[in-house]
């Protein structure tokens, strides 16, 4: 480790560049390897160390309070390492929480279409006379209105309402209730 007599403070305060280059040389690997300890991350704990020197160059007039700059130096590369490594923790409990949420959402919505498709699938399997009833009576119409517009008996209407529920029961199953029970 370098010597504390080493490092130039006074040069430093007074923003001697080579001062500043000096406790760079001395201490920028070192630092880094001490960084590294913490986050195994080569590129992350070399950005660490050199925002270190930023904020020693930036704060220079006020480095003759510190006692010990070495041991400084070091306690400002762990906070800014536990910093770090808390920053990746929530990003990366976002990303994986907004991850999972957008699979979920993409899930639900491959649902939804797929039983939309299979629904509308089986409307159009219906035959003709069902279908034309059977879409009108699920767009409001009463059975009267229907055999009006259609033109047929009000029995015919209910008939063939019967005939469309039993098929559709048969092939959606449990579609079935979800789609036509439910409100």
């Amino acid at each position: 480790m370098i010597e504390e007599a080493s490092i130039n403070v006074n040069g430093l305060m007074k923003g001697d560049e080579n001062a500043f280059q000096a406790l760079f040389i001395d201490y920028y690997s070192v630092l880094v390897s001490f960084a590294m300890k913490y986050l195994e991350d080569q590129e992350a704990a070399e950005d660490i160390v050199q925002d270190v020197f930023v904020k020693i160059w930036e704060t220079r007039e006020k480095l003759g309070g510190i006692d010990n700059l070495s041991a400084y130096l070091y306690q400002m590369v762990r906070f800014r390492s536990f910093n770090y490594l808390r920053a990746e923790k929530v990003r990366q409990d976002a990303t994986k929480f907004f991850t999972e949420e957008l699979e979920e959402t993409e899930v639900n919505e491959y649902i939804k279409n797929e039983t939309f498709r299979i629904v509308m699938q089986t409307l159009e399997d219906l035959p003709p006379g069902s279908r034309n009833v059977f879409s009108r009576a699920i767009q409001g119409y009463s059975a009267k209105e229907i055999a009006d517009e259609l033109g047929i008996a009000v029995e015919t209407v209910k008939k063939q309402k019967q005939v469309a529920w039993r098929i559709l029961k048969e092939k959606l199953g449990n579609l079935f209730s979800l789609f036509f029970l439910v409100g």
